[in-house]
């Protein structure tokens, strides 16, 4: 999974307020749109926050999770593109969050946006960032969803948490001695569980999810003994 660039640069930002996940039963019993409640519908794709990744367009976020708050264009080093839309704190019952999503955008047509947004700087990685200033706003609304990735405005979620809604993973990939990222390749889905920053879940179609160099089959015994 390519986890969206801009991720790397909220992360990297002090997420406001002392935010907890948390599930009172009076406020979530109703619901059908939390992270952990995804379909994989009978033609392959994903549904999740209501939404229905390759379906639903940039409008029907907008819908769901309220005002674009950014949007920036990235070049990676081989020369490829990515659109990303960046939505602030966003409510989804007691759940305070922020959300990412990737648009699915031909190649050509995100060439064409650079030639008008021109100005661009660094990123966290090294690929170039342009700021979306210049564009048609009702082609954007338009434009599929290809992913989305999924960042709780908490720190304190560990393992058990994960595996209480999500079940165990087939494959995980330790990144570093703080973090793993689990894989759930039949859910489109990956899960980044970080002691030292703040958890990622990131959404795409089962058919498009690819697994990264180095991950593994999941083995429990290597999480981390309970407190």
């Amino acid at each position: 999974m390519k986890t969206p660039l801009i991720l790397l640069l909220i992360i990297a930002a002090v997420l406001g307020g002392s935010l907890f996940l948390q599930e009172p039963n009076n406020d979530i019993s109703h619901r059908t749109d939390l992270p952990w409640m995804l379909t994989v519908n009978d033609d392959g794709s994903l549904s999740v926050f209501n939404l229905k990744l390759g379906e639903s367009n940039l409008t029907d976020a907008i819908k769901k999770f309220g005002r674009i708050e950014d949007a920036a264009l990235f070049q990676h080093k081989d020369g490829s593109l990515d659109l990303e839309v960046y939505f602030g704190s966003v409510m989804l019952g007691p759940i305070k969050a922020k959300i990412v999503t990737r648009l699915d955008v031909p190649q050509a047509e995100l060439n064409a946006l650079i030639d008008k947004n021109p100005e661009r700087e660094g990123s966290p990685t090294g690929d170039w960032k342009f700021a979306l200033r210049n564009y048609d706003s009702g082609w954007l609304a338009q434009q599929k969803l290809l992913n989305l990735s999924y960042i709780p405005g908490t720190r304190s979620l560990d393992h058990a948490f994960f595996l209480k809604r999500f079940g165990e993973p087939s494959m995980m990939l330790q990144e570093n001695e703080n973090a793993v990222s689990w894989f759930y390749p039949e859910k489109g889905l990956s899960i980044l569980i970080d002691q030292e920053a703040y958890e990622v879940i990131e959404y795409i179609q089962p058919s498009r999810f690819s697994l990264p160099e180095g991950a593994v089959a999941f083995d429990k015994a290597s999480l981390p003994a309970a407190n």
